[in-house]
């Protein structure tokens, strides 16, 4: 899995899979989720949209969703990458 470290995406559709994230900013992107080979941590999404497949273990999701921050415009569906269907409910961001 290869690692990114502190980068800032902006308007971009990312693919999680096969990578680690840690400290990124995700700025107005576009997240699809289609396995569990990911990891994200200590990152900030902002106005976002995350696409989760629907086939993937919501307890597994939720856990690594809770190891980063999301503004209240930031949205997670657990679909097939189509328009919304199910949210999820994503944690707030704290600003410091």
């Amino acid at each position: 899995m290869k690692t990114i470290s502190n980068e800032v995406f902006t308007n971009e559709t990312i693919t999680f899979d096969g990578f680690s994230f840690i400290g990124c900013t995700f700025k107005n992107c576009v997240i699809l989720i289609t396995t569990l080979d990911f990891n994200f941590e200590r990152c900030s999404f902002f106005e976002s949209i995350l696409h989760v497949n629907p086939k993937l273990p919501i307890f597994e999701i939720s856990h690594r969703l809770s190891q980063s921050s999301y503004d209240s415009d930031t949205n997670c569906y657990r679909n097939d990458y189509q328009y919304p269907r199910t949210a999820v409910n994503l944690p707030t961001a704290t600003l410091r």
